[in-house]
């Protein structure tokens, strides 16, 4: 390997992009990458401005996962591996990653929404269902499912994450 990589972990909340992105990111590291993980929820700490603040629009989403983007570009020019894990689900995001990221690899979790309401880490879900928020990707707001990624794991009952990751480092485009 000798050209960097941007990995772009997505799926819905409660999916596993988190855990997949950890276990990446150390086998990179066994490998000598430099490698950079970045997590969507920290990002939109660091981005979220007063014009997308604690908003979870279609919109303000799309405004973020641009700059998440733009960032992975960057990193990934000054000679990094980039593992990210984010939702950003979204056509606009895949058609300009391709484009414009050297290096791209799409990872994207499939994971039915039973599965993800029964998990609901930050009780998203159970949120949604009481009608505290709205703006849920995968239940008020639709989300586009990746046209091409180049790997595509769907859950099954006895799935390990463990074993993806080779396939994901071999995986380029």
């Amino acid at each position: 390997m000798s050209k960097n990589f941007i990995y772009w972990i997505l799926g819905l909340s409660g999916s596993g992009k988190t855990t997949l992105s950890k276990l990446l990111r150390d086998e990179l590291i066994k490998r000598n990458r430099k490698v950079i993980l970045l997590d969507g929820d920290n990002l939109r700490k660091i981005f979220d401005d007063e014009d997308v603040q604690n908003s979870y629009t279609r919109q303000s989403r799309l405004k973020l996962a641009y700059k998440y983007s733009k960032l992975c570009q960057e990193l990934s020019v000054q000679g990094n591996d980039v593992v990210i894990a984010t939702i950003s689900m979204f056509d606009e995001i895949y058609k300009w990653n391709k484009k414009n990221l050297k290096g791209y690899v799409e990872v994207f979790l499939d994971v039915p929404m039973d599965i993800l309401f029964r998990r609901d880490p930050k009780n998203l879900y159970k949120n949604f269902k009481e009608h505290k928020i709205t703006n849920v990707v995968g239940c008020d707001i639709s989300p586009d499912i990746p046209f091409a990624p180049n790997i595509i794991i769907k859950y099954t009952n006895d799935i390990n994450l463990e074993t993806y990751v080779n396939d994901i480092i071999e995986k380029k485009n």
